[in-house]
């Protein structure tokens, strides 16, 4: 019983933390209570103006694009918040289509029904946690969220690689700096500062025989393969407190 009481509040910490601190508000009153679907209603015209805006003719949004979406009004939805992000991310190939956007959409209009109005946000962004966990606690399900991450921060920017460091696929250390911001709900900044950050990784990577130091080439990019570890043991911190509820 103890062991469940901790894990029971390590979870609620952990949606707590999944919660927004900065919200964007996102949608207008149609997509709070359209009776069918998205598609076919006035919402739609503004998804698909408020889509060409930022995609600038691209077929694909990347990460800050997507957070570059304006609302037209009252409704907020957290676009920092990593379960709605996967949730949004429908193919989890690191960028959001209009498909993927209007799919979202319809999703949000059903729990709408379903939920009510009655602090609908909280409840979204749980269904996107629990969504999200659905397919993390799967055998490889950590794996391809940290997958996922790394698609999402690289934002379509090819990795690298260098004569030093043969067979090694390297990341900027822009990506890196979006991914320590895509954690700052998670008190990263608390522990360590972007700098220290991407120190880190690179000594990890330096322990692990991928890269030297002293190598002036890799001053300013991460080795993959460290990033996905790292991120595989952050969720993997947070999925044993659900496994210790069952």
């Amino acid at each position: 019983r103890a062991s469940s009481s901790r894990a029971l509040c390590g979870v609620r910490v952990l949606l707590a933390n999944l919660a927004p601190h900065c919200s964007l508000p996102w949608a207008q009153r149609a997509i709070m209570g359209v009776a069918g679907s998205v598609a076919e209603s006035p919402l739609m015209s503004y998804l698909t103006s408020e889509f060409g805006r930022v995609a600038k003719n691209q077929k694909a949004l990347s990460l800050h694009q997507v957070q570059q979406l304006q609302p037209p009004q009252e409704f907020t939805l957290d676009l920092r918040h990593l379960a709605t992000l996967w949730k949004l991310d429908a193919d989890r190939d690191g960028r959001v289509t209009f498909e993927e956007l209007l799919d979202f959409a319809e999703f949000a209009n059903e729990r709408r029904q379903f939920f009510g109005s009655l602090d609908f946000e909280r409840k979204l962004r749980a269904q996107c946690v629990n969504d999200m966990w659905d397919i993390i606690r799967e055998e490889r399900g950590e794996e391809a969220f940290a997958d996922w991450v790394i698609r999402l921060v690289v934002q379509g920017e090819r990795f690298q690689t260098f004569p030093s460091s043969p067979n090694v696929n390297f990341m900027s250390r822009d990506a890196v700096m979006t991914l320590y911001e895509l954690l700052q709900r998670y008190q990263v900044s608390s522990h360590i500062d972007q700098q220290g950050f991407l120190d880190m990784l690179q000594q990890i990577g330096e322990n692990m025989n991928l890269m030297s130091l002293h190598d002036e080439q890799l001053d300013d990019v991460v080795p993959v393969q460290v990033v996905h570890r790292w991120l595989r043991q952050f969720i993997h911190a947070y999925t044993h407190l659900f496994r210790e509820l069952g």
